[in-house]
């Protein structure tokens, strides 16, 4: 197996067990009783129309350039960045470490978890597991996805979508904190005791 064939085989494996998890736990969400459109309507009222469509923008161009570089990397080698392969390595290492923060992240949510920023009737407020350290983990785990993906496959459409995420993490993190702190009565006080928003060591 080739170093091209062999990343390849890590970036998907990692991406479709981040969406099985993803998936599992959207499942148990109490949203999933809702009809689509009551899911849709609810999500645009939440993260603004701009966030929702560059949110749904994200989602097709990532998977119309995963389908572009594994079926036709030689037509489009201009995608590459010449990395070198121990740096490779660290993208693999980033992407295998968010899987498991992913699942530790939405095992603690467990039916509190949404899809979308909204926020659900009985919505209870968890502290727990990375909950007290960072407010919001499960934005975490997928920038380390998000990071780790462009050295993973040495692309540079993966750092252009990468950059563009952490811009859309940075704006949602804030937009959800006013969310909570308006509809969750104990939020405030949880916000002054755990002060890191999105990474570790920055608040």
């Amino acid at each position: 197996m080739n170093g091209h064939l062999l990343f390849l085989v890590f970036f998907l494996v990692i991406f479709i067990v981040g969406m099985i998890v993803r998936g599992y736990y959207g499942r148990q969400s109490p949203d999933r009783e809702k009809p689509l459109r009551d899911r849709l309507r609810a999500a645009v009222e939440h993260e603004g129309q701009l966030s929702f469509a560059i949110l749904m923008l994200q989602a097709v161009f990532m998977i119309a350039a995963v389908v572009l570089y594994i079926f036709f990397t030689p037509q489009f080698s201009w995608l590459s960045l010449p990395f070198p392969e121990w740096l490779r390595w660290i993208g693999v290492i980033l992407g295998l470490f968010s899987l498991p923060f992913l699942w530790w992240v939405q095992s603690t949510l467990g039916r509190s978890f949404s899809p979308s920023s909204t926020i659900q009737e009985g919505h209870l407020l968890v502290t727990d597991g990375p909950y007290r350290r960072v407010r919001h983990p499960g934005y975490l785990g997928q920038l380390l996805f998000y990071l780790g993906t462009p050295l993973l496959l040495g692309s540079w459409w993966a750092f252009f979508l990468g950059i563009l995420m952490a811009i859309v993490f940075v704006y949602r993190t804030a937009k959800e904190d006013q969310a909570l702190q308006t509809e969750l009565r104990d939020y405030k006080a949880y916000t002054e005791q755990v002060r890191t928003r999105l990474v570790p060591g920055i608040r």
